[in-house]
């Protein structure tokens, strides 16, 4: 696989081919569960701490989880399940078929034609699906707080500049470049070493949305723990 990244450039039309599919086919489905787990956090973090800080600081909480935590294991988690599923059950089909042994035969490496395109494309995508997902977040809980809460626009807007770091921005997006190799390359791992039969397939989707998922959660903490805790 690290060997194939010297033919990045070679294969730069599947890879943006590739990082088109990714965005389109997982970008309504985060936006759409961003907007309502702002809402949702908004209405939460309200009602744990009306008692002990201002509503004026609830923007800052928001937009400082988001940023550091829910965003990026957010887009993380849903990368795992749409992408992973998608290219295992696609490239466990091509096993079953035997359109990957057709492509050694005309002497195509698979890993340099099928899997890095592929990785290459997941690893650079994910951070503007994060960027995205992360502001429709923060417009969620700003809905709720303005005509819910009766926070003035500007005393949220205000509170989202409270303690705000870029170095936070780009260790949520250092985060989410990890998530996105390992949530692509483990179904490819899984899918190159399926087996055959009618079963292949719903198996090496299964072990690989679940380990996509599992290892997203663990480098999260992992990452967590290296970038903002010293």
């Amino acid at each position: 696989m690290i060997r194939s990244l010297k033919y990045v450039f070679k294969y730069r039309r599947i890879i943006v081919s590739d990082m088109f599919e990714f965005s389109v086919n997982t970008i309504f489905v985060l936006l759409f569960g961003a907007f309502f787990i702002g809402m949702v956090s908004s209405y939460q973090i309200a009602f744990q701490m009306r008692n002990y800080i201002p509503m004026v600081y609830l923007s800052t909480l928001i937009t400082q989880s988001v940023i550091l935590e829910i965003g990026p294991l957010l887009t993380g988690i849903a990368f795992a399940g749409r992408v992973s599923s998608s290219v295992a059950a696609e490239m466990t089909s091509m096993k079953i078929s035997d359109q990957i042994d057709a492509l050694e035969v005309m002497s195509i490496n698979p890993i340099e034609y099928l899997v890095m395109p592929k990785v290459v494309a997941g690893t650079l995508i994910i951070p503007f699906l994060t960027i995205w997902v992360e502001v429709m977040i923060i417009f969620g809980a700003f809905i709720i707080a303005v005509f819910g809460l009766n926070v003035s626009a500007s005393a949220f807007l205000e509170g989202t500049k409270t303690n705000f770091s870029m170095f936070n921005i780009f260790g949520g997006m250092i985060k989410t470049l990890f998530f996105g190799f390992f949530t692509v390359i483990i179904p490819c791992y899984f899918s190159m070493n399926a087996g055959y039969g009618s079963k292949a397939v719903g198996k090496a989707t299964t072990m690989s949305v679940v380990t996509s998922v599992i290892i997203v959660i663990m480098l999260d903490y992992l990452l967590t723990r290296l970038i903002f805790v010293w």
